[in-house]
């Protein structure tokens, strides 16, 4: 089957030699690989790629749409890939590999190794779940609550992201494959899991998942779209985890009022944790609040 990838970016684009590098240099290679320039100035040339040129930047849900246009009945698997993010050697192969063996899986996502600006790895661990195929009906509650799907792991059947009607924008633009994860398990479709598909996730300041407010609001957003999805208790932790992470976001902006609000909420919906306690205390004192605002968003110790 023909594989179509597609990487969105708007400039700087200081990692998509590395991630355009990497695409290219798998074995198999992929038949298409489109760079989708969102609204960059001035426009970027990617060699070795078709670029699709977005004049005015809508984010990466409406450039991955662009990108599954320009991809449309030519290839029968699209696999998604950020340009700050790596593909490691075999990543596609076991993909593939994984896909044939499990034929009613209509898409496959691998395991990530979450690494910062200068490519080492961090403490961070991303949620990882069984290697093999999960039914829609077990897969959704944990892709809800602690989404294991990398964006830029994923190879998907083309028919199935046109079933569950691609990405959307409108809703949550930082959480816009979330959504779709979500869209697609309510439409009964199995995902398989091959850990030996792995990338390099990469955290940065210029990163979508550094504004923790902006992605906190998302999250909210499509957790309270597929509720239906999952029983009542696992809607009301997730909630409340992301009326947490709101919480922190707002504390980075020094908006604390705000953030008390959004940890007396969370704190309804479930049994506050020792470091939600913590951090509710820190907001009454103005010198550590204001230090904790610095810290950076995510780990960032070095695991070598």
């Amino acid at each position: 089957m023909r594989v179509g990838v597609i990487i969105p970016v708007l400039a700087p684009a200081l990692w998509l030699e590395e991630a355009v590098r990497a695409v290219l240099g798998q074995d198999p290679a992929p038949e298409r690989v489109v760079v989708v320039d969102d609204g960059s100035s001035p426009p970027l040339a990617v060699a070795g790629c078709e670029v699709v040129r977005r004049e005015r930047a809508g984010g990466p849900a409406a450039a991955r749409a662009g990108g599954l246009a320009a991809l449309a009945g030519e290839c029968e698997l699209v696999a998604l890939a950020d340009a700050d993010d790596v593909w490691h050697p075999g990543k596609l192969r076991a993909q593939l590999d994984a896909l044939a063996r499990h034929p009613d899986a209509v898409a496959c996502f691998g395991a990530v190794r979450v690494v910062g600006p200068d490519g080492r790895p961090t403490a961070e661990r991303w949620p990882q779940v069984a290697p093999g195929v999960h039914e829609a009906q077990a897969l959704a509650p944990i892709v809800y609550e602690r989404n294991p799907i990398a964006t830029s792991t994923v190879v998907a059947r083309a028919a199935a992201i046109a079933a569950a009607g691609g990405f959307e924008s409108e809703l949550a633009p930082a959480a816009e494959d979330l959504d779709l994860w979500l869209r697609m398990l309510a439409h009964g479709a199995a995902f398989a899991f091959e850990p030996a598909a792995r990338i390099d996730y990469r955290r940065h300041p210029g990163g979508r998942s550094a504004d923790l407010a902006a992605l906190a609001q998302c999250l909210l957003a499509v957790h309270e779209r597929h509720a239906g999805l999952v029983e009542p208790e696992v809607a009301r932790r997730a909630r409340a985890h992301d009326l947490v992470a709101l919480a922190r976001g707002r504390v980075r902006q020094r908006r604390y009022g705000e953030a008390r609000a959004a940890l007396r909420e969370a704190a309804t919906l479930a049994p506050p944790t020792p470091r939600e306690r913590a951090l509710a205390a820190t907001l009454t004192l103005p010198g550590l609040r204001a230090a904790l605002g610095r810290r950076p968003p995510h780990p960032t110790a070095s695991t070598r």
